[in-house]
């Protein structure tokens, strides 16, 4: 069965595809072998739901409207998006543990194996991002794009990590603040132990608990109450922001995806070592609806 994703899937899929375009003339002519990582893969092709109105709170996984085969629209997943692209890297990693996607995968190899190098991993991202640093790959030879596009909050901050140790590789994420984190973020600051572990993993840290909750002691016997911060969301972007910043040296501005209700879901977020791969990242971003002043405010 085909994958099914909203609308505004497409706006993220095109910025993507404006951030490889604008990547790899960059370095047409440059000496270094270029690499590209999707780890959270998926298949190669999705259905797009022509209205939201049953999409629930993640804005994802309501049951889909019936669909005429003759009315579906299909979008080509981040995988064709990549292989797309004019001038394609030299070799290309698609991370996918599901059997079914990773089923469709093969068949990208099989349609375009005979013109570019594809290797598909059947695994966790975790562990297919620690696959591609082991390999024999260098700053002095090597340079590459990572796109790191989970299902909710299953990207571990080691993972980044491991790739922005390698010098080479830059990032295009999609930090699913709406859509995921905020449900696991109780307004009276209990928050399960297996989610404060999924939290914990996704930031790096335990700082994401006081960047969400604060503590004010009062009464007779001063008692600490936990209440939730009115800038929670925020200050969790600008956490990650500045995570991803002290990791690989440069950071975006956000660009913030809505839903067609005008809801937001998620934003895209780019990071790597090179200036200029800032500039094109920030105009790229950049096209189309912009965040407010104030998540544009601290870098």
């Amino acid at each position: 069965m085909v994958a099914e994703v909203g609308p505004w899937a497409k706006e993220k899929l095109d910025v993507l595809a404006r951030y490889l375009d604008f990547y790899t003339k960059v370095l047409k002519n440059q000496p270094w072998r270029t690499l590209y990582i999707d780890a959270f893969a998926g298949g190669g092709r999705a259905k797009v739901r022509k209205k939201s109105d049953g999409v629930d709170a993640l804005g994802l996984l309501a049951e889909p409207d019936p669909l005429d085969h003759e009315q579906a629209e299909f979008l080509d997943g981040s995988p064709r998006v990549a292989l797309g692209i004019t001038n394609p890297f030299a070799r290309y990693v698609f991370i996918e543990p599901a059997p079914k996607r990773g089923k469709e995968l093969d068949g990208l190899q099989a349609e375009f194996g005979e013109k570019l190098q594809i290797t598909t991993l059947k695994m966790t991202a975790a562990e297919g991002i620690t696959w591609v640093t082991s390999q024999s790959i260098s700053k002095q030879k090597h340079r590459g794009v990572a796109f790191l596009d989970p299902f909710g909050a299953r990207l571990e901050w080691e993972s980044v990590q491991s790739l922005a140790e390698t010098g080479l590789f830059e990032v295009v994420v999609n930090f699913a603040l709406n859509m995921a984190i905020n449900r696991m973020l109780p307004n009276n600051g209990e928050v399960p132990s297996a989610w404060s572990d999924t939290l914990d993993r996704y930031f790096g840290s335990h700082e994401w608990f006081d960047e969400v909750y604060s503590s004010d002691a009062d009464g007779l016997f001063g008692s600490t109450e936990i209440r939730k911060r009115e800038d929670y969301s925020e200050r969790l972007l600008q956490l990650y922001r500045r995570n991803l910043k002290a990791a690989f040296g440069h950071v975006s501005t956000p660009r913030l995806i809505c839903n067609t209700r005008g809801a937001p879901l998620y934003h895209l977020l780019w990071a790597g070592p090179h200036k200029k791969g800032l500039e094109g990242a920030n105009y790229i971003l950049s096209m189309g609806e912009r965040l407010p002043k104030a998540s544009r405010q601290r870098k």
